[in-house]
Parts: structure tokens; sequence; C-alpha cells
């Protein structure tokens, strides 16, 4: 078994490096499924590793596949590639170059922790129980088209060989850097958007009585939908039910002939999930029926509730302490309401997802989807050293 000290000073030896690859990424953020460049590099420096490489994993994704000298499991490690499609506005030497794109989620973070875990991995084969492979996922942003990690198991990322257990991470502003927290069961909401589009009868606005207003009718509906967690969700359960687009007319004294919701839903359970969007289309429909209007909805599942499994939450909590110490582990204790298409991998093998912290005493950091984010790279090794820890840990069997 690799001691926690050959893995630190491992980690501390790579650590300017994995900085370094974080950069490189950072000046070059790239949309959701075209990241051409960041798979690129990381297919070079996996390449000079001597890992082996996988492509062909929904266009741009990427397998790094480390096979150990003694028998074990074959875990999964996933690290998610894109950016998002905001103009950045830090000032540090390295920020993006590409204009209106920038990695405010840190998935830049995320990438170079996988090829640090690469970078520490590779020297160390004699000792590896098994096969480490390496999942370097593209699109995780793009809820509408569902995200990238269904699309990459569809391509067979998990297989040959497969992957029997599965673990993710995600820097998080909320807790201490030098920290990393998970727990079991439901740890982030399925995400499900919505679109809601209204038909009534546009006229002048003087004479209501010959139209059939589709503002007021989604009016209506958007009061309507706020009953839908109070009154049909179980209190115990959660769920959020949240409108942020109403778009309807173009001048103040015409009644249109349309109008349009956009909203999203949010649920920690399965079964909840399918009931919110039985009751979000159900009460769209009859809400704009009953004022004599027509609404159409476009309501997609996309990701599901995350779910840490409990017999795998359970081992990467205690390789957690086992590498950092408990003070530095972190019970998370509730469920964090973003959504994550790590989800489909927990929902193919049992699987756990962490947090990294990178809060310093005093300061509160900027939260993610901001043109200002940014985190302090120390994180980096943290993660790095838990992911080896972990990694090295499910695979020799616990």
């Amino acid at each position: 078994m690799t001691d926690n000290a050959t893995i630190t000073a491992r980690v501390e030896e790579a650590q300017p490096w994995i900085v370094e690859q974080r950069r490189k990424i950072h000046r070059h953020p790239e949309k959701s499924g075209q990241e051409v460049l960041t798979s690129a590099l990381v297919q070079k420096r996996l390449a000079e590793l001597g890992v082996e490489v996988r492509t062909g994993f929904h266009k741009t994704g990427v397998a790094g596949i480390i096979r150990g000298a003694l028998p074990g499991r074959t875990i999964g490690l996933r690290f998610d590639m894109d950016a998002l499609e905001m103009q950045e506005l830090t000032d540090h030497e390295y920020r993006s170059t590409v204009p209106g794109m920038m990695h405010a989620c840190g998935h830049d973070g995320h990438t170079a922790m996988g090829l640090g875990v690469a970078k520490v991995l590779s020297g160390m084969k004699d000792s590896i129980h098994g096969t480490i492979k390496l999942v370097f996922q593209p699109a995780e942003e793009d809820a509408q088209s569902g995200g990238g990690a269904q699309y990459m198991i569809h391509d067979g990322v998990l297989k040959d060989p497969d992957v029997e257990m599965m673990l993710g991470m995600h820097l998080w502003p909320d807790l201490p850097l030098g920290s990393v927290g998970t727990r079991p069961g439901a740890l982030m909401a399925g995400s499900d958007p919505f679109i809601i589009t209204i038909k009534g009868k546009g006229g002048h606005a003087s004479m209501p009585h010959t139209t059939i207003d589709p503002v007021v009718a989604g009016s209506y509906i958007v009061t309507a939908l706020q009953s839908i967690v109070a009154r049909n969700i179980d209190p115990f359960a959660q769920a959020v039910v949240t409108v942020g687009v109403f778009n309807g007319g173009t001048r103040y004294n015409v009644i249109p002939e349309t109008a349009t919701i956009q909203g999203t839903v949010r649920s920690f359970d399965e079964d909840v999930r399918l009931k919110l969007r039985d009751r979000v289309i159900e009460v769209a429909t009859k809400t704009a029926e009953a004022l004599g209007a027509h609404a159409e909805v476009d309501y997609r599942l996309t990701y599901p509730p995350l779910i840490n499994d409990r017999g795998v939450y359970e081992q990467a909590k205690a390789s957690i302490i086992d590498m950092l110490g408990e003070e530095n582990y972190a019970e998370v204790p509730k469920p964090a309401p973003g959504g994550e298409d790590f989800a489909f991998f927990a929902k193919a093998v049992p699987s756990a997802f962490m947090f990294l912290g990178y809060k310093k005493a005093g300061e509160v950091p900027v939260q993610p989807h901001n043109p200002y984010y940014n985190f302090d790279e120390a994180a980096l090794g943290v993660g790095v050293r838990v992911f080896v820890r972990a990694a090295l840990d499910l695979a020799r069997g616990g």
C-alpha cells in the first residue's frame, strides 16, 4: 500500500506543473461540446506521461487508462473540461484570451487535477491494484442538450475495462481551503428546464373583450406553478419551481398573440422529479384552458439528482480522513440545489461525488458563474491527493 507521505511528496513536486496546466486551460476556454484545444492538451499530456489514451467519446471526450501491476478493481475518475459563455472581468495574468468565454465554474481546475492525478499515478504503476480510468468529459454545462456524461457512457467510456465504481469532485466556495466534503444519498439536485408557450388571440389593448390575453393567462400560470411544491410535494421532501423568464408583447397598447415562460425545476428524488414534471404540464395547460388560451409545455428531463452510493461514500470518506485528517473532512449537511451531470455516472455505477474547499479564513469567495470568479490554486494539490488516495483504496478493495 502506498503511504500518504509518498503521495503527498509526489503531489507537491507536481504542484507547479498542475498550476501551469490549469492556467493554460484557463487562457483558452471553450464552449460546451467544442473543447477541441482542451481535449488536445489532455491527450498530449497523457501521452507524455505514458498513459494509454482513448478518444471518440462524445466528440471531444478523452479517457486515460492506467493499469496497475496488481489485481484489483477498475475505478473511474471524472474531470469536466468546458467553460461558460460569459466575459471574464478579472485582471490576473492568465485571464481568458477568448472574448465572451471564461472558466467561471472551476472546470479548468478539475481538468488540471485530472492531469495531476495522471502524473502522480503514472509513476506508481507497480504499486497500483487494478486499473484507474481517467474520464475527461465535455459539455457538463450544456444541460439543454443533456450534458456530456450520458453521451460518453453511450459511447462506451465505462467499458473495456468495465468501470466498477466512479469518483468525481467539484471546487466548492463554501468549504474551507484544505478540506473536502461529501454526504451519502442526494448531494446535488435534479435540474430540469421548461418552456411554456401560451397562445391567445391578439388585439387592441382598449378592447380586451375581443381578445384572449396570453399575458394574463401566463400571469395566472406563474402564480399557479408556485402551488405545486406547497400543495403537491411532501413537506419533508425538497423541491424548487422557479420562473426566470416571462416574455409577452411588443407595445403597451397591443395585446399579443403569444407569451412565453421559461423556468427550472430542482428536486432530489426521482419519484418527486417525475411528479413535478407531470404537475407543471397539467397546471400550465389547464390554467391556460380555463382562461380560453392554449399552452404548450416543452419540459426536459435533463440532469437527474446526483445520488451518492452509501458504500462508495463510506470508502471515499475514509480515504479523505486518512489523507487530510478528520479535521479537514466536511460532512455536507444538505444537498446543493445546483445540477451536475456526474449524476448519470452515479446512475450507471456505484459512485461518490465530493466538494473541494477553497475558502480562506476571513475572505468571502466569489461564487461560480460570476465574471470575477477565481479560486486558490493551492486547492488543486489537495484535490489530487484525495483523488489518488481514494482511487488507490477503492481499486485495492477498501
